[in-house]
């Protein structure tokens, strides 16, 4: 089966992506306005882009024809800043609860009762709640397409890293998955835990792959 996405609905295409682009780890980003009034929002379409320097991007995806742009990108295009609060299965359903339609110039934290933590480099706080959380200066907006459908691609610099003690090990670098227990988000109404993990060989060279193929073989 080919399918031309160009044929399909808005709603057939964004079912499509949820459910096929899967798993989506899930950002969960504060932000503030000009007037410093918080806000919380989940994203799924969030990644890491490169090392140097350390680099994440999110996309806000278009609002309604009333309110196109959702008030984290108004809010970030006020106050270039945002902290990225890695979302876990101790504070999912708050995160969750957090994408749910809330009154312009209200705040999340106050709705899912979890508390604003004042950053150290950037302007929204980030939540204490989350044992990760990475504050970020915004880098590039580029906007992909304003109208129904469409969206932006932010970029951002993270500034500093705020790990809870214990979950990662200093030496290596390394987040410990158990500790941390992210969670991901699929389509509909489904998510999922980081609990069923298995290794592979990395192929750091030529070299090396044709060896492991040789043995394999």
């Amino acid at each position: 089966m080919e399918i031309n996405p160009t044929e399909l609905s808005e709603q057939q295409v964004y079912t499509f992506m949820c459910s096929a682009i899967v798993p989506r780890p899930i950002s969960w980003i504060s932000t503030v306005d000009a007037r410093g009034v918080t806000n919380l929002a989940p994203f799924s379409y969030f990644m890491g882009v490169c090392c140097t320097p350390m680099t994440v991007l999110f996309c806000p995806v278009f609002g309604s024809e009333e309110r196109p742009k959702k008030d984290t990108l108004l809010n970030i295009e006020q106050v270039p800043e945002f902290v990225i609060n890695v979302t876990q299965e101790k504070t999912v359903v708050a995160a969750n609860l957090s994408g749910a339609p809330v009154p312009h110039g209200e705040s999340e934290f106050d709705l899912v009762g979890v508390t604003p933590e004042p950053s150290t480099r950037v302007r929204p706080p980030r939540v204490r709640e989350a044992s990760l959380a990475l504050e970020c200066r915004v880098q590039d907006i580029i906007e992909v397409n304003s109208g129904p459908g469409g969206g932006w691609v932010v970029l951002g610099t993270v500034l500093a890293i705020h790990a809870q003690d214990g979950i990662f090990d200093p030496q290596t670098m390394r987040v410990d998955l158990g500790q941390l227990q992210p969670v991901a988000r699929l389509g509909g109404a489904d998510f999922l835990r980081a609990t069923d993990v298995f290794p592979l060989h990395r192929y750091r060279t030529e070299d090396d792959a044709a060896a492991l193929v040789g043995k394999e073989g």
